[in-house]
């Protein structure tokens, strides 16, 4: 007998949809395609050697307890590092305030699961996160998106929108960011504006997510103060990994709030998976404790630089001159927008594929994703150098015939 599995799903599950990014993943697959789709942190980078011998060292050293099972808050010494990092930074922490997840993802979701109902709007930056945005979702949540320039989210657009929100009677409670060299734009929210957005959250009694994968990614200038530094009381809830500075394959990450807020964390994530790896966080305690998680970030900068370096040049050498892209000075990402006269985003990124390059249009990193049609994110971070170079001068070509052909039928022939 087959089953119709639609009958049996819960209602919540309407709400479950694919990224759009993960449909690209098979393509960093394959060999012949030089994809600037997935926000994955350089193969060649990983110190394999150094963790190999940090892992058998812990096993053998302390092997009962790092195979064991641990605490769902986390390992106290790895929660306890964390919080003199996070008061160093600013902000007064103790590992009552810290725990443990796997990856910054599982973070969002947690916290999707306690504070969004069904129906509810949640504020997110404009273009978004996907992955923020899908957890939302998930749980019936609606992102209500806020224009941002290169300095953040516009806080005079922000007032409006909460207060036409609150006109319709549905009062936003949580405002989700990601400050620091933002996925996908690549944009890094000014110390101004994260003052004027904590004092619109103070106003309006809204709670910040402040969600940094990249902040340790700084290739120029400096990274402003955190929410959660200048925070003068419980507004905001910050979430940090370790997949973009160690390695993904651990599954460490972290959130920090008050007390009360993780205490129900920490309920919600016992029947979801009892625990975080405790490996992965004996691992990840023991490299930041010595410094070596310090001195590979260092390394990273270098190497990650020089790739960001090689994509804006060749922007700027191959691209058309109407074409126009984000500048970012640390993390990942690189957000590109095409003229409105040209073919969405993605069109040209079908083109792009048979020329075996892969990048994201723009569509599901939108709230309302018809905003995003002639937008793009591109990641420098896997590629090498050379194939960045590649691979845009292959796209810039593309584009210079679409230009080309744009202004032909503008004028008639």
């Amino acid at each position: 007998m087959t089953i119709n599995w639609h009958n049996y799903y819960a209602d919540r599950t309407k709400h479950m949809t694919g990224s759009q990014i993960r449909q690209f993943f098979a393509l960093t697959e394959r060999p012949e395609v030089i994809s600037f789709a997935g926000g994955f942190p350089g193969n060649e980078f990983f110190p394999c050697k150094d963790i190999s011998a940090a892992l058998a060292a812990l096993v053998l050293e302390d092997g009962k307890q790092a195979l064991q099972y641990t605490s769902t808050e986390g390992i106290y010494e790895l929660r306890n590092y964390l919080a003199q990092r996070m008061t160093l930074e600013g902000k007064s922490n103790s590992p009552e305030n810290i725990i443990i997840t796997d990856g910054s993802q599982q973070g969002l979701d947690l916290l999707s699961r306690i504070l969004v109902n069904p129906g509810e709007t949640v504020l997110v930056e404009e273009p978004a996160y996907i992955g923020g945005m899908s957890a939302i979702k998930s749980y019936g949540g609606i992102p209500i998106g806020i224009e941002m320039d290169e300095q953040g989210v516009l806080p005079a657009v922000m007032e409006k929108t909460i207060e036409k929100l609150i006109k319709d009677g549905n009062k936003p409670k949580l405002f989700y960011t990601v400050p620091n060299f933002q996925n996908p734009t690549g944009y890094t929210t000014s110390l101004e504006r994260r003052l004027k957005v904590l004092d619109l959250a103070y106003r309006y009694n809204i709670i910040i997510i402040e969600d940094n994968p990249y902040g340790n990614l700084c290739y120029e200038g400096e990274v402003p103060s955190s929410y959660m530094a200048i925070d003068k009381g419980e507004q905001v809830i910050y979430l940090g990994s370790y997949s973009k500075i160690l390695i993904p394959g651990i599954r460490i990450g972290w959130m920090a709030g008050s007390q009360s807020l993780i205490e129900k964390v920490s309920l919600a994530k016992q029947t979801t998976n009892l625990c975080s790896s405790t490996l992965g966080q004996q691992l990840a305690y023991r490299l930041s404790a010595e410094g070596y998680v310090d001195m590979h970030i260092n390394k990273l900068i270098d190497l990650y630089r020089e790739k960001r370096d090689v994509m804006l040049n060749s922007m700027k050498r191959y691209f058309p001159a109407d074409v126009i892209f984000s500048e970012p000075k640390g993390g990942f990402f690189v957000w590109v927008k095409f003229p409105d006269y040209y073919p969405p985003s993605r069109e040209i990124l079908n083109l792009a594929l048979k020329n075996n390059v892969a990048f994201v249009h723009g569509e599901g990193f939108y709230s309302n994703i018809s905003s995003g049609i002639h937008g793009a994110r591109f990641s420098f971070s896997q590629p090498n150098a050379e194939e960045v170079e590649k691979g845009i001068k292959i796209l810039g070509n593309i584009l210079q015939e679409l230009g080309c052909d744009t202004k032909l039928k503008a004028v008639g022939h």
